[in-house]
């Protein structure tokens, strides 16, 4: 329970951040509101999986393994919407014939769908991860 969980939350705290951060820059900076969009919720996403871990080191789940459930539906909801994402904007940035090295164009924006996707998938994954955990511990504590 200790040190690879505590790394877990260092990274998930980073991606927050990050994600957040990129909300606001291609928000006020560059204008581009998809970019920002998929930032703002791959930083949402890993400010999730952020609370999952802390919420294990409590040993909260122990209680609440429907909360799991419902983590990993959402990782998985989210992960479908990523993708379907990551093709519309690629869709959109060769159909339009779009610069990759230009901050406003939807290549950056299947970057952060593609983040957002890792997020929802680390999401659902720990979710699972410590579902399995708990239920292991509570079928064996009802005997």
């Amino acid at each position: 329970m200790g040190g690879r969980t505590h790394l877990k939350i260092g990274y998930a705290a980073f991606g927050s951040v990050v994600g957040f951060s990129a909300l606001l820059v291609w928000n006020i900076a560059y204008k581009q509101p998809w970019t920002a969009a998929m930032g703002g919720l791959s930083g949402v996403l890993a400010f999730w999986a952020l609370v999952t871990h802390i919420m294990y080191l409590q040993d909260y789940w122990r209680t609440w393994l429907k909360g799991l459930k419902f983590f990993i539906a959402v990782g998985v909801l989210f992960s479908v919407l990523a993708v379907a994402a990551f093709i519309t904007f690629l869709v959109l940035a060769i159909t339009q014939n779009q610069s990759i090295k230009n901050p406003r164009s939807f290549y950056l924006s299947c970057v952060w769908s593609f983040l957002t996707l890792k997020w929802s998938f680390l999401l659902a994954l720990y979710s699972y991860r410590y579902r399995q955990e708990f239920a292991d511990i509570s079928i064996l504590s009802d005997f």
